[in-house]
């Protein structure tokens, strides 16, 4: 749904440089879109690079490259752990990164070496690496559902799981909960840990009963050194209504359909990528500003699996 690549800065100014790919590659990126530049090297230096290439370019040229910079920096996934190295080119070292890590692909102005991730100029719209889905389903289990939305966890650094009809009472609610952590813990070689994990439902249960179940039932789904906030809401007078589910990131986000438990044989789990504006909606709604009331104190659990 979302996924990770390595972009030589080069190309990024080419694309700028060329209106016509610019025009194409623009709509490729940036939030609501399902691809996002990997911080590679970090951006202090990836930012260097780039206007070292941009130089001497003309005003029309600069302003579409200002705009390209500010698309791809706005959203972008963090690495962790690797070293570049200053001596070799961009691309040697990203194919070494990718050795350890592996991105989406990477997009190069060459391919010297025929690496099988390393898409250059003129082979990138034929690609598989490059026509990604941006909606898609499985049978809805919740092993399938964890694959299906792992691009999403792995890229990711801030979580929130939203559905009113959670209950950690429920093995179906447990299960895909349990496979979304797992898978997400598994996948993170290269990535630092998730700052942020929470889980946001209604306030239908007793308080009480809510708070004693997660406590009993959660600690051993969560992954060792994972923290998950639960957080309940109350629909707020003359307000909106708690009704759908989402998995929202810190690098998009997604609608699910039906829901985030897991069902019976022959149902399926829908995503839908959340363009900007529906993304930024529910972000304002749940994250930045609720558009809901919290029924009690967030919970928090810390992971012992």
């Amino acid at each position: 749904m979302i996924y990770e690549y390595a972009i030589e800065p080069t190309v990024a100014v080419d694309w700028a440089k060329n209106r016509n790919d610019f025009e194409y590659y623009y709509e490729k990126f940036g939030l609501g879109q399902s691809k996002i530049m990997s911080e590679f090297p970090k951006f202090k230096n990836w930012r260097k690079q780039f206007r070292r290439v941009a130089t001497g370019a003309n005003d029309f040229e600069l302003q579409r490259i200002t705009a390209i910079f500010n698309l791809l920096a706005e959203k972008r996934v963090f690495r962790d752990g690797y070293n570049y190295d200053g001596t070799i080119s961009w691309l040697e070292n990203a194919e070494t990164e990718n050795d350890r890590c592996a991105f989406q692909a990477i997009l190069s102005s060459g391919n010297p070496r025929n690496h099988e991730k390393v898409l250059s100029s003129g082979f990138v719209k034929n690609s598989i690496l490059w026509n990604t889905e941006e909606q898609d389903f499985c049978p809805r289990l919740s092993d399938n559902m964890a694959r299906l939305v792992l691009p999403i966890l792995s890229n990711c650094s801030k979580l929130y799981l939203i559905d009113p009809h959670f209950g950690p009472e429920n093995p179906r609610h447990r299960r895909p909960i349990e496979a979304f952590l797992k898978n997400m813990a598994d996948n993170r070689l290269g990535k630092p840990l998730p700052d942020c994990i929470e889980i946001h439902t209604s306030d239908k249960a007793d308080s009480g009963f809510f708070k004693n179940t997660c406590q009993e039932e959660l600690p051993q789904l969560i992954p060792s050194g994972y923290c998950v906030k639960l957080k309940r809401w109350a629909k707020r007078h003359g307000g909106e209504k708690f009704h759908q589910r989402f998995i929202l990131t810190d690098i998009g986000g997604v609608e699910v359909d039906p829901g985030l438990d897991d069902g019976k044989e022959g149902e399926s789990f829908k995503v839908m990528l959340l363009k900007r504006k529906m993304f930024e909606k529910h972000w304002q709604d749940f994250i930045a500003a609720p558009a809901f009331d919290l029924a009690e104190t967030p919970l928090e659990i810390v992971g012992i699996g």
